[in-house]
């Protein structure tokens, strides 16, 4: 009897896993049915702002969704689906929809990944990712590692979403610390597509030039971030 409930539970599991599989694949197979182009319009910030334009009576929607979407599925085009936002709606609106997407997307990677369980992570990434990541989740540092990491240009956050979802951390308070980290390269994209689309070049310069001397001091001091986040792990996982 016993052997056959751990079947019945793994059974269940993988039942699970290919329902959320269905689901996430379906919305852009929709997608891509309805808007042959869709996968150049993600890739081009002139093209989503002009695919949005034309959806007048639907924009706001599909922007949430594609906001959702990328970040549940972890797709790197954030600053391409912000500029176009900008572009559209305007800085103040595009702000409030990009924060409420993500924040909706961050929040849903991190319950699927508390759903269906540690295999299903590990299916999506690196055994050794998974664990290194989860135990840095577990301390009492867990929010200002959160923080640092999130701010760290190009480090892989949908994995970080997915395994804080393994980890002791709550939903609510880990979504809101990631939003909070997100804010300063999300402002930086909005900005700057404020400014080019009021035609102020300066304007522009200004928030580019900004960007890129933060963009620079984190990379030239990554390897002492990253090496002040491993030192705070030791200092607190005891």
């Amino acid at each position: 009897m016993e052997e056959k409930g751990t079947k019945l539970q793994k059974g269940f599991k993988f039942l699970k896993i290919a329902a959320f599989i269905a689901i996430i694949a379906g919305i852009p197979i929709m997608l891509f049915l309805r808007y042959p182009d869709f996968g150049h319009i993600l890739t081009d910030r002139d093209a989503l702002g002009a695919f949005l334009a034309e959806n007048e009576g639907e924009n706001v929607v599909i922007y949430l969704i594609i906001q959702i979407v990328t970040v549940i599925i972890g797709l790197p085009i954030g600053q391409v689906i912000n500029f176009a936002g900008v572009l559209v709606f305007g800085a103040p609106l595009a702000f409030l929809l990009s924060i409420g997407g993500t924040a909706v997307g961050t929040f849903t990677a991190f319950n699927i990944a508390r759903f269906l369980g540690k295999e299903f992570v590990i299916m999506i990434f690196k055994e050794k990712n998974v664990a290194k990541f989860t135990q840095m989740m577990d301390t009492s540092k867990a929010y200002i590692v959160i923080v640092l990491l999130y701010l760290i240009p190009g480090f892989p956050k949908d994995i970080f979403t997915y395994v804080a979802g393994l980890s002791t951390l709550r939903a609510l308070p880990f979504t809101l610390t990631a939003i909070v980290a997100r804010i300063p390269a999300m402002l930086g994209t909005m900005f700057f597509g404020h400014f080019v689309r009021q035609g102020d070049l300066v304007g522009a310069a200004v928030v580019a030039c900004i960007v890129a001397a933060f963009l620079i001091v984190i990379v030239i001091k990554r390897k002492k971030v990253f090496a002040y986040i491993e030192s705070l792990h030791e200092k607190v996982k005891h």
